[in-house]
C-alpha cells in the first residue's frame, strides 16, 4: 500500500492520483465505495473538473477490485454528464441497482437569456469568412499545412489555426500580434485584407448598438450572493428591457432550467457464484440499511434525497420537519440552507477552500446507508473530504485518495477535530 499522507485512528488519506493509488490497495480491503468525482463541466473553471476521470472504465475496474463482492458504490454526478459516469462504471463490471436523487430548491440558472444575447450580439461571421478564406488561399500557395501551422505557435494539432483557414461555424482570425508572426513567416503581403482586420480586432469584445440603448428598469446590488462560483460577475444585477424587434420577440426565452437536484448512482458488485444472501453472511456487505437510514416521518426511505425547511439545529432523517406535508415526510429530508451550509465551507488561514462541497448530513446519511458495523468506506475523489468526516462521525473507518495537495491540507485540518466538536461545534 503507498505510503499515507495522513492517518489517524478513524481514516487514512492518501496524496496522488487515484489511478496510481488504487492499484496498491488489496483486493475486496472495502465495504463501501462513497464518492463526488469530477462532474467533468468545467466548474469555476478548475482544470480538475474537466479531465475525463469520472468516465475512466480503468478508474472504477479499481474501484470495483477493492471492494468486496456485494458492496456498494455511491457516486455523484451532475444531470447533464451523470449517464457518461454509470456506462463506465457498468463497462468496468458494476451492476448498476438505482439511481438517488439529492433534490434542492437554491440551485442558480445558468442559462443564457436570449434576449439579452440577442441584444448583445455583433455578426461578424460575413467579414470573419472573407479573413478565412483569404488566408486559407496565402496558406495554400505558401505550402503550408494547418498542422504545421498549428506547430508554429506551439498549438496542439487541432488548435487555433484550424479555425483560421475555415468556413464551418468555429471560423476565427489570429489576433493581431499572431497576425504579425504569420505575415514574417510566411511573407504575405496583407494590404488587400488589412481594413477588414483592422475593423474586427477593433470590434473585438464589443457588445451589439442594441445592448446600450435597453432601457434599464433597476439595479440593485447583491451583497449577500456568494460570487466565487460566478467569475466575472460583479454581484450587481441589472434589469433591463429588450430593445430589437428580434429581441422583444425572445422576451422570456432562455437556454436551461434552474437546477435542483444532483444524481447519484447506486450500483453493486457481483457475489460471483454466491447467493446475494451467502454473500452478505460471507462478506459481511450486499445490503442497504434501510432502518438506520429512515424517512424523515420514519419508515422505509426512498431514492429521493430532499432539502428543507427544518426546526433549528441539524435536519437529520428521523427528525420532525416544519410545515411540510405527509407525502414530504415518506423522503429523506436534510436542512435546506445553501447547498453546503457556510459552517461546513472549511478553509484553511492562506484561504484554501473546495469550491464544491457537500453537505455533511447528506453524506452521513450515504455512508450509513450502504456501509456495515465497523466497516471501510473509500473515497477516490476525496475533495474537501466531507466524506472523510462523515464516516468518521458515523464510527467508520475510511480512506481517502485526493491528488491536489492544498486540498489533502484541508482534508488534514478537518480530520484533526475532534468529533465532538464536529456535532456539537465545541472547539478543540
Amino acid at each position: 500500500m503507498a505510503d499515507p499522507y495522513y492517518t489517524d485512528d478513524s481514516a487514512t488519506l492518501h496524496l496522488g492520483n487515484s489511478l496510481d493509488i488504487l492499484p496498491t490497495l488489496p483486493d475486496t480491503s472495502v465495504d463501501a465505495i462513497v464518492t463526488d468525482p469530477p462532474y467533468e463541466v468545467g466548474i469555476a473553471g478548475q482544470a480538475w473538473d474537466s479531465t475525463g476521470i469520472a468516465y475512466s472504465v480503468p478508474l472504477w475496474a479499481e474501484c470495483l477490485r477493492v471492494l468486496k463482492p456485494g458492496g456498494h458504490l455511491l457516486a455523484f454526478g451532475a444531470p447533464r454528464t451523470y449517464h457518461r459516469m454509470v456506462c463506465a462504471a457498468e463497462d468496468a463490471g458494476f451492476r448498476v441497482i438505482d439511481q438517488l436523487d439529492w433534490i434542492y430548491t437554491h440551485g442558480k440558472p445558468k442559462g443564457a437569456d436570449l434576449a439579452r444575447a440577442i441584444d448583445r450580439h455583433r455578426d461578424d461571421r460575413d467579414e470573419i469568412l472573407q479573413v478565412t478564406m483569404w488566408f486559407k488561399t496565402v496558406r495554400d500557395a505558401a505550402g503550408w499545412t494547418t498542422a504545421r501551422l498549428n506547430a508554429l505557435f506551439g498549438f496542439h494539432p487541432g488548435g487555433q489555426a484550424t479555425h483560421w483557414t475555415t468556413q464551418g461555424v468555429a471560423a476565427a482570425i489570429p489576433t493581431s500580434a499572431q497576425w504579425v508572426v504569420l505575415r514574417e513567416t510566411l511573407g504575405f503581403d496583407d494590404a488587400e485584407i488589412r481594413p477588414t482586420l483592422e475593423r474586427l480586432w477593433a470590434r473585438k469584445g464589443v457588445v451589439g448598438e442594441a445592448w446600450e440603448q435597453r432601457e434599464i428598469i433597476s439595479t440593485r446590488i447583491e451583497a449577500t450572493r456568494d460570487t466565487s462560483l460566478y467569475q466575472g460577475y460583479s454581484g450587481v444585477r441589472v434589469v433591463s428591457a429588450p430593445h430589437s424587434e428580434d429581441a422583444k420577440r425572445w422576451a422570456g426565452w432562455n437556454t436551461a432550467l434552474k437546477p435542483a437536484h444532483d444524481p447519484i448512482l447506486l450500483a453493486r458488485k457481483s457475489t460471483g457464484y454466491d447467493s446475494l444472501v451467502s454473500g452478505l453472511l460471507r462478506h459481511g456487505v450486499g445490503g442497504l440499511n434501510v432502518a438506520g437510514c429512515p424517512a424523515s416521518g420514519g419508515g422505509w426511505p426512498a431514492n429521493v434525497l430532499l432539502g428543507h425547511d427544518c426546526p433549528e439545529g441539524r435536519c437529520l432523517p428521523g427528525c420532525p420537519v416544519r410545515e411540510v406535508g405527509e407525502s414530504v415526510r415518506t423522503f429523506p429530508v436534510f436542512r435546506l440552507n445553501s447547498k453546503t451550509p457556510a459552517a461546513e465551507r472549511h478553509q484553511l488561514p492562506d484561504g484554501t477552500q473546495h469550491e464544491t462541497p457537500k453537505p455533511l448530513d447528506l453524506m452521513r446519511w450515504l455512508v450509513r446507508l450502504v456501509t456495515p458495523p465497523d466497516g471501510t468506506v473509500l473515497d477516490p475523489f476525496a475533495g474537501s473530504g466531507t466524506t472523510l468526516e462523515a464516516a468518521a462521525v458515523e464510527g467508520f473507518r475510511a480512506i481517502g485518495v485526493e491528488q491536489h495537495e492544498p486540498y489533502a491540507r484541508l482534508i488534514q485540518a478537518r480530520l484533526s477535530k475532534p468529533i465532538a466538536s464536529v456535532l456539537f461545534g465545541e472547539t478543540a
